[in-house]
Order: structure tokens, then C-alpha cells, then sequence
């Protein structure tokens, strides 16, 4: 058996470590460096490139350079997320036949979890080459505030690139490993993980060898490259004022000044001013180059960027609240992430908590150090470096009501694994197909929170309405990825559920008779296809398209107690539960597969020239 590894996929950067001899390092790379650019390009002879190679190209080839594909992994193309997105990114989106994300690049399609898998197998090819051996394991680790879809999508990449997934793991959480493990410690932490593309802010307990979270949240789309973009249009900006010209049309501009403003950024992190000098930008009436040269000061900066940080702040402040805590009671906080350097940033917490945070972990390697003592953990026949875990869900999973909101089957912060069963009944003779949707987010409403997916329970057993009852047991696991059985209580018998990804539950999915198969090149698209189903009288109460016809089956079910910390028999988690026996084999949700676009999305050039418009001005 290959080597187990930890990695930090990261939004901008990845990195990867292990754990030998007993202690974690970081795996360095060609030329000393430990972190690896998470870019994927294809260049103009058909070349594939992943990391250095891809991000080297970038300003050259921005159409078909893809960046930053973290933030839209495992995410419906329908969603406000991706309308935001999709004005920015210098490369093509399009809408696969489920409503997930495609990427178009060099006229070929390719899903996130390709896009990923590319990254996580260059991460893998040169761990090998350092360590020497084969690497066929990892514990790779997600925002805290990653949802069930994004969790699923996240371990599909991992298999693609030919990885045994041991775990995802919450980031803060792998950085609370890396700074409690081995100290014997009784304290209650903050961990404030402000990377390249998202935000969480995680309380965790740490009793020793117990790691127990007991809040988190954050933000998935609150990161460095937020504030490389505020530079950014401020330099587009200035330069449209001086010169009168809108570089907002030219990719090839906005590449250059992109990676220009992440430069300046991180040179302000430890001086007062730099500049960013930019030759031959654009030609001038005269035929000649104008370059940008521009001094950026790092109170301007700070004056560009504040309301980000603010930003940061008030969601520290909302999950204190959530967790029950003071920050007189929080021991230590943790930075963690790359755009934790800023030093407005280590100002407004210092101010915020009072204190000035630890320096006892590395904001660029924690992560992936905290991910390599997990997967040293879980890999090992015998060890005496087991931890026990105990996390939370980051944001409430539900069903809908007929009014639109959501019901909430699990709460936010539930401590994992846990377990709910509901019962449906049919609402109509001879019924044999109920339907219910499955939502996951923080909203009022099921129209702003995330699909997870819609689970169609089919092949029930003919008689009259009301008379066939089926309970289905939801239980989200240890890494807060939901599963779902159902069976005929009179008969026992388990009743065939099959999950349909995209927008309203359309005819794709997958069986529970076994795992879906990984996501390969998109085939041919093909027409939508129109789907109608009785509801249970469940679903109609709850979440149904038709008036409830009869009173709904019963939606109570009762509280389980915390997982006890004890050691399961196959290392996969250091909890064990005292609930009901384990339901049977379950159908996960929801799992992306690779679909290709139902019909290609307009041109993001106009988009993109549209936006900037709007916001400098232009004819």
C-alpha cells in the first residue's frame, strides 16, 4: 500500500504534507517551493498544463486559463453565485444537462471535478517524486462552510486523480490539529481562516487528543482574490480617467493587471507603498505603448479593502454568538491563510478580540500540516497518534413546505454523525412514485438555499391512498455528507430511491444500488426531459406542488445523543455512536457527474465588457 498524504486544495495555492517519523512536514516542490498554484490551462499546441507551467501562461492565454475553480465546485448554474461569477472570470461557463457548472476551454468541456482531479494528480506526481514512493491516499480538506454537494464533489476529484479518499476535512479543523496536537492542551480556540477564495471562522474545544467544534461559518465566496479584484478596478479606473481608454474589454489587459494587484497586495503586506508599473498596456492615438504606472499606498489599500475585513468581522461576531461564547473566553485565536498576512487584517482582530493572535501555526501550511496528521491517523494499521474529531454541520438540510420555506430537518452546528427518520404515505390510489426535494443553506426560503438534489422513491407497492407507509432515514456522516435509505414499514422491504440532480429534478441521477460511476468527458447534450410526480401526502404538506389532500404523516422523530469519543474499529473516525443500528446501504447526495452543457451560454466577452461599463462608465 502507497503513502497517505494531506492536502490543502486550495482556491489560489494548494500545498501537500506528511507525517514521518512521527512528526508532519511539508512536501516541497521543484525549486524549493511548498505551495503549487491551483491553474489549469490548455495552451495554443493542445497541451495540458497544471500549476507553475499553467499559471506562467496566464496573461497570454487568459480564455483558456482556469483559476480559482474552487469557488464554483460542486455549485447549480442557476444559483446568484454563479451570476456573480460568471461577469468576472476571464474564462467560459456553461450549463451541463443537470444545471451544473461546466468550464469551456479550448472548445473542449470539462466538469470542476475534472478540473480539480488535475490539480490533486499534479499535487499527487510530485509527492512521489519527493518522497520516493507511491501515494494513493489523502485526506483533503474544504471550507468549513462547504455544502453536501461541494463535500461529494471534492471526494469524486480525489478518485479521479486516483486517490483513496480518507476524509474531507473542514479546514479550520485541520488547522486546530496542527497547532493543538502533541501540547496537552484544555483551551477553546478561534480559528480564522481567511484564504485565497473563502472565509470560515470555526470555535473549537481542544481537550488533549479530543478536537471538538462547536461552531462554524463563513463565507465561500469572501477571499485574496476579492481583494486583488478591488485593486484591480481601482487601477482600471485611474487608468480610464488618465488615458480615457477602457481596458475592460481586453482579457489579455485584464490578466496582466489581475496578477500585477496580487503582486502589490502582498509586496504591502510588508512596506508602506509600491507600484504597479505595467508596459505597453494599450496603444495610444499616436500608435505608440502607454503603460500603467501607478503608486498604490497601503492606506489606500486599507481604504479599498475595509469593508472585506468588516465583513470578516461581523461573521466572527454572529458565530460567537452561535457557539455560546465570549471572546473574553476564547484562549487563542488562529490566522490562517494566505490573506491573513494583511496587516489590517491582524489589526481588526487584535482590536475585535482584544488580544493579538497566535503565532504557533504557519497561515500558508497549516492546513495541509493539520490534513497529513489526520491522514497519518486513519491510514495507519497501529498508531498511537489517533485523534477524535467531532464536528458540526455548517448549514441547516431541509425539505420544502408548500409555502415556499424550509422545513429543517437538521440544524445548523447539529453535531455529526446524526441521524433523522420521516415517514410519507401515499396521496393518491395505486401511488408508486413520491418525490422530495432535499435543500441545504441558512435562507428562509428553499429558493435561496442551495439543491441538493431530489430523491424519487419509486416501484411502491399498489393500494389505496394513505395506506402504504415509507420511512426514510436521512443520516449525515462524520464529514457532513448526507445519505438516505427508505423501506415499506408494513413490509420491511427497502424501497428504490434514485436522486436526480439540476434545477428541477431532472431525469439524471443515480440508483442506490451502488456508487456512481466517476465523472468522465461529457457526451453529446440532449433535451431536457419533462418530469411530473405524485407527491406524497408528506410532500404536499411539507413541500409538494398540489393541495394537501389529507393530514401529513408524522414529521417528529427523536433526538439522538452526541457521539461518545471512542474508538471505531476501522479508523475512520475516533467516534462512535449511541443511536439506532446503522441504517442500511444509503444513497449519497448528491454526487456531480459529468454532463455536458445543454446549450452553450452567451459570450462572456460581451459579459465581461458589459460589466466594466457599468461600473466605470464608457460609451
Amino acid at each position: 500500500m502507497g503513502k497517505a498524504i494531506g492536502i490543502d486544495l486550495g482556491t489560489t495555492n494548494s500545498c501537500a504534507a506528511i507525517v514521518e517519523n512521527g512528526r508532519p512536514r511539508v512536501i516541497t516542490y521543484k525549486g524549493g517551493q511548498s505551495t503549487i498554484p491551483s491553474v489549469f490551462a490548455i495552451d495554443e499546441k493542445g497541451e495540458r498544463l497544471v500549476g507553475h507551467d499553467a499559471k506562467k501562461q496566464a496573461q497570454l492565454n487568459p480564455t483558456n486559463t482556469v483559476a480559482a475553480a474552487k469557488r464554483l465546485i460542486g455549485r447549480n448554474y442557476h444559483s446568484k453565485t454563479i451570476e456573480k461569477v460568471k461577469q468576472v472570470f476571464t474564462y467560459e461557463l456553461v450549463e451541463g444537462e443537470s444545471s451544473e457548472v461546466l468550464i469551456k476551454v479550448r472548445d473542449q468541456i470539462f466538469t470542476l471535478e475534472q478540473i480539480s482531479s488535475a490539480i490533486l494528480r499534479k499535487i499527487r506526481e510530485v509527492a512521489e517524486e519527493s518522497l520516493g514512493a507511491e501515494v494513493d491516499q489523502a485526506v483533503i480538506t474544504v471550507p468549513a462552510y462547504f455544502n453536501d454537494r461541494q463535500r461529494q464533489a471534492v471526494r469524486a476529484a480525489g478518485k479521479l486523480a486516483g486517490l483513496k479518499v480518507l476524509r474531507v476535512l473542514n479546514e479550520p479543523t485541520a488547522a486546530a490539529l496542527a497547532y493543538g496536537l502533541g501540547k496537552n492542551l484544555n483551551q477553546r480556540i478561534a480559528v480564522y481562516d481567511l484564504g485565497g477564495g473563502t472565509f470560515d471562522i470555526s470555535v473549537i474545544d481542544i481537550k488533549e487528543r479530543i478536537f471538538e467544534v462547536i461552531a462554524t461559518g463563513g463565507d465561500t465566496f469572501l477571499g485574496g482574490v476579492d481583494f486583488d479584484d478591488r485593486i484591480m478596478q481601482w487601477v482600471l479606473e485611474t487608468f480610464q480617467k488618465q488615458h480615457g481608454i477602457d481596458l475592460s474589454y481586453d482579457r489579455v489587459a485584464i490578466q496582466r493587471i489581475r496578477d500585477a494587484a496580487e503582486t502589490a497586495k502582498i509586496e504591502l503586506s510588508s512596506v508602506m507603498r509600491t507600484r504597479l508599473h505595467i508596459q505597453y498596456i494599450a496603444k495610444g492615438e499616436n500608435g505608440n505603448g502607454i503603460d500603467i504606472d501607478i503608486e498604490l499606498t497601503r492606506e489606500r489599500l486599507e481604504e479599498l479593502c475595509s469593508d472585506l475585513v468588516e465583513r470578516t468581522i461581523q461573521t466572527v461576531e454572529r458565530i460567537f454568538r452561535e457557539a455560546g461564547t465570549t471572546r473574553q473566553q476564547i484562549d487563542e485565536v488562529l490566522l490562517v491563510g494566505g490573506q491573513s498576512r494583511m496587516p489590517l487584517v491582524q489589526r481588526r482582530i487584535t482590536e475585535f478580540m482584544g488580544k493579538s493572535p497566535s503565532k504557533g501555526v504557519h497561515p500558508d501550511e497549516a492546513v495541509g500540516i493539520g490534513a497529513s496528521i489526520m491522514a497519518n491517523s486513519l491510514a495507519a494499521a497501529h498508531s498511537n497518534d489517533d485523534v477524535t474529531l467531532l464536528d458540526v454541520l455548517p448549514m441547516p438540510i431541509g425539505i420544502n413546505k408548500v409555502n415556499g420555506e424550509m422545513h429543517v430537518l437538521f440544524n445548523k452546528n447539529q453535531p455529526l454523525p446524526d441521524y433523522k427518520s420521516r415517514t410519507l404515505t401515499t396521496s393518491k390510489d395505486n401511488q408508486r412514485s413520491i418525490m422530495l426535494r432535499i435543500y441545504q443553506g441558512e435562507a428562509l426560503l428553499c429558493a435561496d438555499n442551495e439543491l441538493l438534489g431530489t430523491f424519487v422513491f419509486s416501484n411502491i407497492r399498489p393500494a389505496l391512498k394513505g395506506k402504504v407507509q415509507i420511512e426514510v432515514t436521512f443520516h449525515i456522516d462524520s464529514e457532513g455528507i448526507l445519505n438516505l435509505t427508505a423501506r415499506d414499514k408494513q413490509t420491511g422491504q427497502t424501497v428504490e430511491s434514485t436522486l436526480k440532480l439540476g434545477k428541477q429534478g431532472d431525469e439524471k441521477g443515480k440508483k442506490e444500488e451502488g456508487d456512481s460511476p466517476a465523472p468522465s468527458a461529457p457526451a453529446a447534450p440532449t433535451a431536457p426531459v419533462a418530469f411530473t410526480m405524485p407527491q406524497s401526502s408528506m410532500a404536499a404538506s411539507i413541500g409538494g406542488d398540489q393541495p394537501q389532500t389529507e393530514p401529513p404523516a408524522s414529521l417528529t422523530a427523536p433526538e439522538t445523543p452526541r457521539a461518545e469519543t471512542t474508538k471505531t474499529e476501522n479508523r475512520a473516525e475516533t467516534t462512535k455512536t449511541e443511536r439506532a443500528p446503522a441504517a442500511p446501504a444509503a444513497t449519497k447526495a448528491p454526487e456531480t457527474s459529468a454532463a455536458p452543457p445543454a446549450a452553450e451560454a452567451p459570450s462572456l466577452w460581451a459579459k465581461v465588457g458589459g460589466w466594466f461599463k457599468g461600473l466605470f462608465g464608457g460609451g
